[in-house]
């Protein structure tokens, strides 16, 4: 099957949509399909990579992470539309989403799209539920996804969310998948040791970790306001965040102001391939966050064989059971108890690290490439 994955980031702008598109290309591409992907340039100049194809962008000045492209006409786009692509399957809304349409439209292939962001919750944050704010998304979306067959949504709190804007659209949900052998690594005392003398944690320190972007929906904060208690109990504790973003100022700050600057340590940006060390460092993985979809980094912490500790959050449903592979939250006090259940118990810490583990294999790239291919197949049928 010929199929074109198309999204506004991969290489050049790291995040949880780009990992999945590399996931799916380099799964399809084993299973023997034709594979190529549309995206976007880190520049003004456009370039082409083996099966990659990047556009020609620019900066978008109110969002410095955000690149666009105006590109209508290119010898990229001919050069796919003369390919015919059986599935152009789109990953983002802006850029690529118009260019991918306009392949699928020249070579008569069916359009699966993929919502992965809640842009209203993104840019309005608490706002989002205005009626202002809802109407302009629901017209928004209706045009964005009028072309697609099929939208398919990562979560049932993803879905949920969709029917409510209404789109006269079949979707249907199919969870994210991560490359299980890059954090199914052994990772020793020594490499341990080593990494905790690099970033100048004591060696006695119990570590405990998050790793996401540092931005103000992903609720870091409230983790950091809620740790002081957690260090009155357990004073050997120490908080590992792995990210960057526009919040990492403000989360310092707050660190200094808290008082616990001294068992908090930032390490910044980690290459994708070196993340599963920043987690294996931990007892416990830590997430204050209710914007999520399906976040990667849960299917990441699992199959690193750490207990999650999470806000409460629909996106949480066939991810996260409380007792089971780790405790969900809704207060302060619930944090605090349930963290240092975990943390004071061996045996059910040790527990729930073989649940979390097992669990993952439920999101292997194998199963998620799986799942999308037979949709395709459907689909075509069309």
């Amino acid at each position: 099957m010929k199929i074109l994955l198309a999204t506004d980031a991969y290489t050049h702008l790291t995040n949880g949509v780009a990992v999945v598109v590399a996931t799916l290309y380099n799964a399809y591409r084993e299973k023997g399909h034709d594979v190529r992907v549309l995206t976007i340039s880190g520049d003004r100049k456009g370039h082409k990579d083996g099966d990659v194809y990047y556009m020609p962008s620019f900066n978008v000045p109110l969002y410095p992470d955000v690149r666009m492209s105006a590109v209508r006409h290119h010898k990229y786009l001919k050069e796919l539309k003369e390919w015919k692509p059986d599935i152009v399957h789109i990953h983002s809304e802006a850029s690529c989403a118009r260019m991918a349409r306009s392949v699928a439209k020249s070579a008569g292939a069916r359009i699966i799209m993929t919502w992965h962001t809640d842009y209203a919750k993104f840019a309005f944050h608490d706002h989002d539920s205005l009626s202002a704010v809802q109407y302009a998304t629901r017209k928004l979306m209706a045009v964005v996804y009028r072309k697609a067959t099929v939208i398919t949504v990562p979560s049932f709190k993803a879905k949920a969310l969709l029917d409510g804007y209404g789109l006269k659209r079949p979707n249907v949900v199919i969870p994210n998948g991560i490359i299980l052998s890059r954090y199914k690594k052994p990772f020793t005392q020594e490499e341990r040791e080593k990494l905790l003398e690099h970033h100048g944690i004591p060696k006695d320190r119990r570590i405990l970790v998050i790793v996401s972007r540092l931005s103000p929906e992903k609720n870091i904060s409230e983790i950091l306001e809620y740790f002081p208690s957690l260090l009155r109990s357990e004073p050997k504790l120490h908080l590992v965040i792995a990210g960057i973003g526009p919040d990492k100022k403000h989360l310092e700050q707050l660190s200094e102001k808290l008082g616990i600057s001294g068992h908090v340590t930032f390490v910044g940006f980690v290459r994708p391939e070196m993340t599963y060390r920043y987690y294996k460092l931990g007892e416990a993985f830590f997430s204050a966050s209710t914007f999520e979809m399906h976040s990667l980094t849960y299917l990441e912490a699992m199959a690193c064989g750490l207990p999650l500790v999470c806000r409460d959050d629909p996106c949480l449903k066939g991810v996260l059971t409380d007792g089971d592979n780790g405790c969900i939250y809704s207060t302060k006090e619930e944090f605090v108890e349930k963290t240092l259940d975990i943390l004071k118990d061996d045996e059910k810490r040790r527990r729930m690290s073989e649940r979390s583990s097992e669990l993952s294999e439920n999101f292997s790239e194998e199963a998620f490439a799986d799942k999308m291919l037979k949709l395709y197949k459907e689909v075509r049928k069309l």
